[in-house]
């Protein structure tokens, strides 16, 4: 979201300055987002960042590296779908929180290496939060064609819709997000590159906004819930899937799907409301202006909460546990 990342912004001219507070100061500064430094200002909160990176690198590493050992997972498509939610989360703990740490520690609050600001607001705003969310519809998709497509029995069939489905997510991002990013940059300022303060905001933020998260929101709400209501409509019919497995019910599935969403949805709402400079305080109403800046933190802070919870859940469910037990009782063996 720009408001976490120090992104600057039109429509929010106010020249007051209230130097003598720290919670005013970045809300009312000069074409930016109300809450725009409100975490590369947090330097005693890097202890915080360095456990979230741990855990995040950690936690996704492990599942994608249990599901590529185990030939049980490699087979299954709901694991291989798996590892492109999991690569998504592990660029936020290898690029995303690195960089702002970094930026933290030399620069401040104050933003001056912009070309890799710019690129960091890229993949935190848009582009990763569009990939994982649509690798979780993505997986919807993948339980719905085992129940209902008899091509999605067939070895190269299968495999080729495997491979789209894997892949779709991360072309439909990049070839959507960047090129509109890109323009609305040069619109907006020619020297984008050079100047850090530049006036993003508007039209140009909500169409942003519109086509990197809230669409794919809707379409995943719709098939978890399709997905739901499929399962509990056939479960006595079907006790195999069309590829010959056993139907079980989608329960990781579609908790990870709503847990996507509960955990992007406050940072992105947050975002929709302040792309027009709107605080939910007043210039000199330091407690709720402190508020406010304090729900927006802990908004920013359950997106990144996403990147590491969701993939704990996947390294601590049975499939992962038996194929963990299986390839250190096979390691032992040999």
């Amino acid at each position: 979201m720009d408001f976490l990342l120090g992104i600057p912004a039109a429509g929010y001219n106010m020249e007051f300055i209230a130097p003598a507070d720290s919670h005013l100061t970045h809300l009312v500064r000069t074409k930016r987002f109300v809450a725009s430094q409100s975490l590369v200002e947090q330097g005693r909160l890097s202890a915080l960042y360095i456990i979230f990176i741990i855990a995040i690198l950690v936690i996704n590493t492990f599942v994608v590296a249990v599901i590529i050992a185990s030939k049980a997972m490699r087979a299954s498509s709901r694991h291989v779908l798996i590892i492109s939610v999991c690569v998504g989360d592990l660029l936020m703990g290898v690029f995303v929180l690195p960089v702002l740490l970094n930026l933290q520690m030399r620069h401040g609050d104050e933003i001056k290496d912009c070309p890799t600001f710019f690129a960091m607001r890229l993949f935190a705003d848009f582009l990763i939060p569009s990939v994982t969310t649509l690798a979780m519809l993505a997986l919807n998709v993948d339980y719905l064609l085992r129940l209902c497509c008899s091509a999605y029995s067939e070895g190269s069939s299968r495999s080729t819709l495997i491979v789209v489905l894997f892949l779709l997510p991360w072309m439909i991002s990049g070839a959507v997000l960047i090129p509109l990013y890109v323009d609305g940059m040069y619109r907006v300022s020619d020297s984008w590159l050079d100047k850090c303060d530049i006036e993003m905001g508007g039209l140009l933020t909500r169409t942003l906004l519109a086509v990197s998260f809230f669409p794919q929101a809707c379409l995943l709400l719709i098939l978890t819930l399709a997905v739901s209501c499929m399962y509990l409509l056939r479960r006595e019919t079907y006790s195999l899937d069309v590829c010959g497995e056993r139907i079980r019910a989608p329960v990781d599935v579609c908790l990870a799907s709503f847990g996507t969403l509960l955990l992007y949805a406050p940072a992105f709402l947050a975002m929709l409301l302040t792309t027009e400079g709107y605080s939910g305080c007043e210039v000199g109403d330091v407690e709720r202006c402190a508020i406010a800046d304090g729900l927006y933190t802990v908004a920013l802070w359950c997106m990144f909460t996403k990147s590491w919870l969701l993939p704990f859940c996947w390294a601590a469910c049975a499939d992962t546990r038996v194929c963990v037990r299986q390839l250190f009782v096979e390691g032992c063996s040999t």
